[in-house]
């Protein structure tokens, strides 16, 4: 028995049980009993009838028509200024698409058309072509000065093509050979100006570029790092029979997930652009494995950060071979198993050629390698007797052909925080899949939704609200679908937060407020247990975007790596909903000073980091700015401390100050 689920809607599935209910209420048919059976079954048929419709509503409204010019749209990503950030495959080009008109407005910020017009001909050109796109999370920033520092767009596209404006052919030598790279740009008014480029000459091909690109939620080591899908090149089909298969091999960029910063860390050349703790880094000269993260992929189009009870995980979709579409969950330094293994480690390939590789024994070939989190088929009840021969198109694989993952944390759709959602190419409709507990497997069956408007779909993003779903489809057009389900005292927008000067810096927005009163902001050590640190008053009633702001001074004296936020949005009548997780990453080289125990009785010890040594002054003032200690102190590089006898003040409140070589901050202290 296969360990996974077939990949059905609600209605499908529940219709397969309801034939199962009737079997077996026939199988027990009584005529002296016919009368109640009767009704059990008329009774049976109004629960499904019920269950089987889509029970959230959404309304529905054309973002970009077909005849708006979009050429193959690819990526999608929600941007500042209730935007959308584009990208045409075909098109070459990046648009930014307003979501508040219809239809949208477009603005083109780049136009790299030429690419495609210098290099291949319209018969054969690389799958995708300007793919994956990423924008730097302090773009999002509502202040100037912070979006202006790092206003960093990232693109990843296929460029050339081994010999230009020729065609392919099956089975020819090396395969049909392109080649891609990922350049940042910085994002100047109506532009995408100034590119750098992070990554050349990597492999590209008419088949499996893959190529999508996102960014982690937090910072990592002190940056934020760039994570990159690329395929397997389509070894093994169509124009790429002959090509080597390289997903298996560390030393080869091809059937990988790719990470890489997002800005320089200061090592040399190339090396400034990987980061140092990558899993198979070993410095000088820099050669593929350096970058990789994870290794034994075959297609995976979709990639997307998601954080459950506070931990932030990577999530994968991957298109397979023959069956068994891949929801990953990403480990850095795992194997996935491809092209040793297809989906799920069951033998069901056993006697197929997958990629270059003819499997005798599946099951054998399954050690050391990472199983998907789920697999996939499609609508085949027959399976694995009706499996497609060796060479068959993949048309007529029992697959969805996902093609994006999405990761849906807003705590606003009843039943959907903690959700995955996946578009297919095969299909004309999205799936929803719950995650567990703790994000790492999928509970429950898959739903579908968005059904109806054009098949092939691309890509699915959300936006701030949680409420606005924009899906992207081949024939050139984008969806929005806006749930209508509950009315919300307060429809927040976006809640997020960075750290800056020393403080946690939070930020969000609301649309439209209703009896809203405040806003209490919760911290937690660990994503679970939260505590109150502040209130910011509310609007109360407003139908248009309000930002609020809240400064943590005391982010970096918590103990621990991450701190995490909430807002807990009351109103006037007590009532209160939780916005979603924000986690701020605390830098080991950042200067910080925390106090345990606060609040103190007698002696508490205050422990101080520095990037620098030297001397540095310390004083405890009371609340109305009178010095009641000070003293001085000799500060090493890394961890300090010092012993602060309280015993004999008055209970209340106090400030220790701080000042020194690169450090100059203040504490809030109560004596109790």
């Amino acid at each position: 028995m296969k360990n996974h689920r077939e990949f059905f809607d609600m209605e499908g599935g529940l219709m397969r049980l309801y034939k199962i209910w009737t079997l077996v209420i026939f199988k027990l048919y009584n005529p002296q009993t016919m009368k109640q059976l009767t009704l059990l079954i008329v009774l049976i048929t109004l629960v499904f009838i019920k269950l089987s419709a889509q029970s959230e509503p959404f309304t529905k409204r054309t973002v970009v028509t077909s005849g708006m010019g979009l050429n193959n749209p690819w990526e999608c990503v929600y941007g500042p200024g209730d935007s959308l950030f584009v990208t045409e495959a075909h098109g070459y080009k990046v648009r930014r698409i307003s979501t508040n008109t219809t239809p949208g407005v477009s603005t083109t910020l780049l136009d790299s058309s030429q690419i495609k017009t210098n290099n291949w001909n319209s018969t054969t050109g690389p799958q995708g072509g300007m793919m994956g796109l990423a924008l730097h999370p302090d773009l999002y920033s509502s202040n100037p000065a912070v979006r202006n520092a790092r206003p960093y767009v990232y693109i990843a596209y296929v460029y050339k093509k081994a010999v230009p404006n020729t065609n392919c052919t099956n089975g020819m030598a090396g395969g049909c050979l392109f080649s891609t790279r990922i350049a940042r740009y910085e994002y100047r008014g109506n532009l995408l100006i100034n590119p750098v480029v992070i990554l050349d000459n990597m492999p590209g091909s008419s088949d499996h570029n893959s190529g999508r690109l996102t960014i982690s939620p937090a910072p990592e080591s002190g940056q934020y790092r760039l994570y990159y899908t690329i395929g397997d090149m389509g070894c093994g089909q169509f124009f790429n029979t002959a090509r080597t298969e390289n997903a298996q091999n560390t030393d080869n960029l091809e059937g990988k997930v790719l990470r890489l910063n997002t800005e320089s860390d200061g090592d040399a050349g190339q090396d400034a652009w990987v980061p140092d703790d990558n899993p198979f880094y070993d410095g000088a000269p820099i050669t593929p494995k350096d970058y990789v993260y994870s290794k034994g992929h075959r297609n995976p189009q979709g990639l997307v950060w998601g954080t459950v009870a506070g931990t932030p995980r990577l999530y994968s979709s991957e298109q397979s071979d023959r069956a068994d579409d891949e929801i990953n969950l990403i480990v850095g330094g795992n194997n996935y198993g491809w092209d040793k293994v297809s989906g799920a480690c069951d033998g069901d390939v056993n006697g197929f050629q997958i990629g270059q590789t003819t499997v005798v024994n599946e099951m054998t070939n399954c050690a050391g390698t990472t199983q998907p989190m789920f697999t996939t088929f499609h609508h085949n009840t027959t399976w694995p007797s009706t499996y497609p021969g060796n060479g068959t198109p993949n048309a007529n694989w029992p697959t969805i052909a996902a093609t994006s993952v999405e990761f849906y944390g807003k705590n606003v759709i009843p039943g959907w925080p903690g959700s995955l959602l996946i578009t297919p190419l095969k299909d004309d409709q999205v799936y929803r899949l719950k995650l567990n507990a703790t994000g790492t497997a999928i509970t429950g069956d898959t739903i579908a939704y968005f059904k109806g408007d054009g098949n092939r779909i691309r890509r699915i993003t959300s936006d701030p609200s949680g409420l606005k779903f924009y899906v992207v489809r081949d024939n050139n057009t984008i969806m929005e679908y806006t749930y209508t389900g509950i009315t919300l005292p307060v429809r927040l927008l976006y809640f997020r937060g960075i750290l800056q000067d020393n403080a946690a810096q939070l930020e969000w927005s609301t649309s439209a407020e209703t009896n809203s009163d405040h806003f209490v902001i919760e911290r937690s050590l660990d994503g679970v247990s939260y505590s109150d640190i502040g209130n910011v008053k509310s609007t109360g009633n407003s139908s248009i975007n309000n930002v609020y702001t809240y400064s943590d001074i005391n982010a970096v004296t918590q103990q621990g790596n991450i701190i995490y936020y909430r807002l807990r949005m009351v109103d006037i009548d007590g009532s209160a909903k939780y916005s979603n997780v924000v986690s701020i990453a605390l830098s080991e080289k950042m200067e910080k000073i925390s106090v345990v125990p606060n609040p103190v009785q007698g002696v508490s010890k205050v422990y101080i980091t520095v990037i620098n040594g030297g001397t540095a002054s310390w004083k405890v003032v009371d609340n109305s700015g009178v010095v009641i200690l000070q003293n001085n102190l000799q500060l090493k590089p890394g961890a300090n401390s010092l012993s602060l006898d309280m015993t004999t003040l008055a209970a209340g409140i106090y400030y220790l100050n701080v000042s020194g070589p690169g450090i100059s901050q203040k504490v809030k202290l109560q004596k109790l």
